[in-house]
């Protein structure tokens, strides 16, 4: 029914005639696309994804669960009922896993058992020390009996019900395991049909008509381009062309690490000062709310959170410094430009402040939007002169190693059949990253088909427009940029009409 209704919303919005308004065509056609790249990720989705250790439910759950900005009586009461169904919810995701084995699709194997043991790690947490869904903060308009009252029947909900529930889970979990498919075959083209949902996938998440055999070979023809990158600035910065000995040096010398948090403070906001100063020679519009660098010793390495024009808050850029050791010195600046100036924050500041753009074009995500220009502003920054040395520029090359390898892996195993390990050997081969962390994005690429192509398929096309817009009349870098961020998320192909008929 869920998917019906998004193919119907698909159907009735195509429909619509926008005479010629640019505005009005990117509205129609983000919410289009977006209904449809809803109905084509759904299949297949519950049984073999949101039961990843890493994106699944219970994960997410952790994750979000105990961060609602609550204020009312009405609001707490909502909460505690969301408590308390979610022993349903995980038994009803069990029912449906149970009901795929029987069709012959299961999740991978390591998967199944990672994520039962994750929950035996928070099982073993004593209820009365629940930091991950015992964490949320009462409702500010209670005063404080009533709040404490309402902290203790939320202990009670998580101690009895939800645990209950996640024991059944990893129980289901463990059975479902001995069933899971073996690590040589990990993606969907193993199961019936498997390919014709990969495509869907890639579908929903890129809203392009790439094949995968399209983008592996784009994949393949990006890390050729990137080793010939790596040779030259290689013989600069450390003497030698051959690529592997500099993949080895920038993952093995310890001397390209941080070694303290002031330290990546300092190098992060010099980075965005940078950014700030050159952006009006690249951007004819600029968000009147500031980026602000934070760091933090939560959460991800780095991320950024948009500014809220009604409530006054800034736009935020956040680096986790709890292990300085963690960061790659040469890595930092292509992630300051990423999430901040000109990546995310000029993106978003400039969604959030426009009032002329509909909800749908602000809140609706279209990954290969809002990624394909972080990765693309990563490059930009270097043709406006922002990084700081030859061994930051070298961090923009392992990025994009990071998403050129993306493309090749990903449709590697959902399509060509790949093994998890040449996956992982391929990365290796051909990327700067060391194993654990390579480890840890093939697992990503299991468990969310298609998601990582956005990255560079986005940027790529990007670029392409710009290419194209560069032999009209009218070009302009400024102009070209305002119109790219003028419209939200819009799809690829949209992008492309509105931008060239805007500078047309």
């Amino acid at each position: 029914p869920r998917r019906a209704r998004y193919l119907d919303i698909e159907g009735r919005a195509a429909a619509i005639d926008v005479k010629g308004d640019p505005a009005a065509q990117a509205l129609r056609d983000s919410v289009a696309t977006g209904a449809r790249a809803l109905a084509l990720h759904e299949p297949w989705d519950a049984e073999l994804f949101r039961v990843n250790p890493k994106m699944g439910m219970f994960e997410m759950c952790l994750s979000f669960i105990g961060n609602y900005p609550l204020a009312t009586a009405a609001h707490g009461e909502l909460y505690l009922t969301k408590l308390r169904g979610m022993a349903g919810a995980f038994a009803h995701l069990i029912e449906v896993a149970r009901a795929a084995q029987a069709e012959g699709r299961v999740a991978l194997q390591r998967h199944l058992t990672a994520t039962a043991d994750s929950v035996d790690a928070y099982l073993a947490t004593p209820p009365g020390r629940d930091e991950r869904l015992c964490s949320q903060a009462a409702p500010t308009d209670l005063d404080d009996p009533a709040a404490e009252a309402w902290r203790t029947e939320r202990d009670a909900i998580v101690a009895t019900q939800v645990r209950s529930g996640l024991e059944k889970y990893r129980d289901a979990l463990r059975d479902l395991a001995t069933h899971g498919q073996p690590d040589d075959k990990p993606g969907l083209c193993h199961f019936d049909g498997g390919l014709e949902v990969y495509r869907d996938k890639m579908w929903s998440h890129l809203l392009t008509d790439h094949t995968p055999q399209q983008v592996h070979q784009i994949g393949l023809d990006k890390i050729a381009e990137l080793e010939d990158e790596y040779r030259a600035l290689g013989s600069t910065l450390f003497g030698t062309s051959d690529v592997s000995e500099v993949y080895a040096r920038l993952r093995d010398d310890a001397s390209l690490h941080y070694t303290s948090a002031a330290t990546i403070v300092a190098d992060a906001e010099a980075a965005l000062e940078r950014a700030n100063a050159a952006a009006p020679d690249w951007f004819a519009t600029l968000p009147t709310s500031a980026c602000t660098a934070h760091a933090t010793e939560f959460g991800a390495m780095a991320y950024y959170s948009a500014p809220d024009p009604k409530t006054g808050k800034q736009g935020s850029f956040y680096f986790n410094t709890s292990r300085p050791e963690a960061w790659c010195t040469y890595e930092l600046e292509a992630i300051t430009f990423h999430e901040a100036i000109p990546g995310h924050h000029l993106q978003l500041a400039l969604n959030a402040e426009n009032p002329a753009l509909h909800r749908v074009q602000r809140e609706l995500f279209n990954t290969a939007y809002a990624e394909g220009w972080g990765l693309y502003t990563e490059r930009l920054a270097d043709e406006m002169g922002l990084y700081s040395s030859d061994l930051a520029r070298m961090g923009m090359l392992s990025a994009d190693s990071l998403r050129a390898c993306r493309l090749v892996v990903d449709t590697g195993m959902h399509a060509l059949g790949w093994s998890r390990d040449q996956a992982i050997q391929y990365m290796v081969d051909h990327s700067p990253m060391d194993r654990g962390h390579v480890e840890a994005e093939v697992d990503r690429y299991i468990g969310l088909p298609g998601q990582a192509l956005a990255y560079m398929i986005g940027r790529l096309e990007i670029l392409s427009v710009r290419e194209e817009a560069q032999s009209l009349p009218g070009y302009d870098v400024k102009l070209f940029h305002d119109l790219v961020l003028r419209y939200g998320a819009v799809p690829l192909p949209t992008l492309r009409a509105l931008v060239l008929g805007g500078i047309a």
